[in-house]
């Protein structure tokens, strides 16, 4: 449920809401649960987890939190500790099945680069939090072993960054900046999806 509920946070429809997420200029743990409120306050393993408590799964709940937000923080944190898996021809094979089970610093930073030019970052790839392998499954892991250069959101390098509260709290509060998602997010969509300018046409 998690996975799905990140990719469409990827889409149009869920967007404003995860996008402050994405916004940061940089990777680090403090990142890791900034959210939107509406993102977060509608993220099913939330709800399911308070009903696996309820039927006196609460254990199971505990450990898997726990689990969870080692591995989500260990795939945000500045320390690029997969590095050390890539650099050791001995661990290769660990290499291997580690980033192919659940999100490391290399495949997770892909997923929030600021840019998809570099062959590293990539917009529409690698949602899984905790377990990478839903990616492997669904058709959408990038496994690149490299780290883009640059993160954050294209649309706050060009116009400046939106205002912390609108991002936190939309639609409680709107955009004032002329060009911004939150105020047609269509078009940014629209944008977001069309095909890079060829050498030719440049």
């Amino acid at each position: 449920m998690q996975y799905w509920w990140h990719r469409l946070g990827h889409t149009k429809f869920g967007w404003l809401w995860h996008r402050a997420h994405h916004s940061a200029p940089y990777m680090g743990v403090r990142i890791t649960f900034r959210n939107g409120f509406l993102y977060s306050f509608l993220m099913p393993n939330v709800w399911t987890g308070a009903v696996f408590v309820f039927l006196g799964g609460g254990a199971f709940a505990v450990a898997y939190g726990l689990v969870t937000i080692l591995v989500v923080a260990a795939s945000h944190s500045e320390v690029r500790w997969d590095r050390y898996l890539y650099d050791a021809k001995i661990l290769s094979p660990l290499a291997w099945i580690v980033e192919r089970v659940i999100s490391t610093p290399a495949t997770h930073f892909s997923h929030h680069a600021l840019s998809e030019s570099d062959g590293v970052g990539h917009y529409s790839r690698n949602f899984g939090n905790l377990l990478f392998f839903w990616d492997v499954l669904f058709g959408t892991a990038l496994i690149t072993r490299k780290y883009p250069p640059a993160f954050g959101v294209e649309s706050d390098r060009l116009y400046g960054h939106e205002r912390w509260w609108v991002q936190l709290f939309f639609p409680l509060f709107q955009s004032r900046r002329t060009e911004s998602e939150f105020n047609d997010p269509d078009a940014w969509f629209r944008r977001l999806r069309a095909p890079a300018p060829s050498a030719a046409a440049e």
